[in-house]
């Protein structure tokens, strides 16, 4: 089967992630796959030119469009070209199925009148002139179904929910001496129970409920006893400005490692616990990663949460921005390391069995079958 990716830019984002580990799947499946592409955002960032180099390194034949740039005209006129020029590499490649992974691609394939299929990754999508409904909808949630319907005028019976997947790496061990390495890299110490959080750094993220969690609600000598650490980029400057105003004004100043974003997977390995209190999330794919890798999860009751996580069971969830609600959780898992264990085997266990990229492939194959 020829599959062909619409995706607007590769850049730092879980829909750019989901898009390389569904290319993988399906490439180990022994199928062939296309990319339509604006490239990457940042030609010299590393961790996106490997993203790019990954695809090609799977086989993925990609076709790279020029994006529009300068003032209003030229903006116009590049994007006319693009567009001539995508159509044209649509029929030219003709693929067996066509997905559009950034649903703002989706009048390309409508234009030719062809089927296709597209992702909704998030629940701020707004329907205007280039979205329009598939032929077949991937849905990431429970949370994202229901808006594609109610918000998007999608057909009931041509949504399907697909959670993310992620590699069984994850499962994987690091050895002992690079995580030793990280620990010293990045001063993080090996007598303290660490809390973790991975993503981009901004207020959305809710990375101040998390502060707040641990030195307003829990015991000084439970806060003497904890780290954090922050895995990820600053999205703006005022981000950066925000959170450091909240850690100088903290009593936690000396307990929190800001680390710039990597590869997250060893670090998953070096938190006891990890804790995405983000105000806003499509999926949290990062919840996923961090199960996999045997650290005990708690997440907000964001889209997403509840295809992941049994509450209390395989990882926690809290009411979105409620510190204290945090607080105690933390506590609880903190001072019982008998539950904290336990918690972490079973979502390891959940997420091997539910969120792999096999599991994903298998599930979206089945819908493109539905379109030959």
């Amino acid at each position: 089967m020829r599959v062909l990716f619409l995706l607007s830019r590769i850049e730092k984002s879980g829909v750019t992630l989901n898009t390389l580990d569904l290319a993988q799947g399906l490439v180990n499946q022994g199928h062939q796959l296309l990319l339509i592409t604006g490239g990457i955002t940042d030609g010299d960032n590393d961790y996106l030119v490997k993203i790019e180099n990954d695809f090609k390194n799977i086989g993925t034949e990609i076709k790279t469009f020029k994006t529009p740039k300068g003032n209003i005209l030229s903006k116009i006129l590049i994007s006319i070209g693009a567009i001539y020029q995508i159509l044209n590499w649509i029929r030219e490649l003709k693929p067996d199925v066509i997905h559009s992974q950034s649903p703002y691609m989706t009048f390309l394939p409508w234009l030719l009148r062809k089927p296709f299929i597209t992702t909704v990754h998030n629940v701020q999508l707004v329907k205007n002139l280039k979205y329009k409904n598939p032929t077949e909808l991937i849905a990431i949630s429970r949370e994202s179904k229901e808006y594609a319907i109610k918000t998007l005028g999608a057909k009931p019976d041509s949504v399907s929910v697909i959670c993310h997947g992620v590699s069984k790496r994850f499962s994987e061990i690091t050895p002992g001496k690079e995580l030793s390495l990280l620990k010293n890299k990045y001063n993080i110490p090996g007598n303290k129970i660490v809390i973790g959080f991975v993503g981009r750094i901004t207020k959305e993220k809710g990375l101040d409920v998390l502060i707040t969690a641990v030195e307003k609600y829990l015991p000084k000598t439970t806060v003497d006893n904890v780290h954090l650490v922050f895995l990820g980029d600053y999205w703006f400057e005022s981000d950066k400005i925000w959170l450091k105003e909240i850690i100088d004004n903290s009593i936690l100043q000396n307990s929190i490692s800001i680390v710039p974003f990597q590869d997250p997977k060893p670090f998953y390995e070096l938190f006891h616990i990890f804790v995405l209190p983000s105000k806003s999330e499509a999926f949290g794919l990062v919840s996923i990663e961090a199960m996999m890798s045997n650290c005990c999860t708690i997440r907000t009751d964001t889209n997403g949460a509840l295809d992941q996580i049994e509450d209390g069971k395989d990882g926690y969830i809290f009411a979105n921005g409620n510190a204290k609600e945090l607080g105690d959780i933390l506590l609880n898992v903190i001072e019982n390391k008998e539950l904290r264990d336990t918690i972490a085997t079973n979502g390891r266990r959940k997420a091997l069995e539910n969120f792999t990229i096999e599991a994903m492939t298998i599930k979206t194959l089945s819908i493109y079958n539905k379109m030959i």
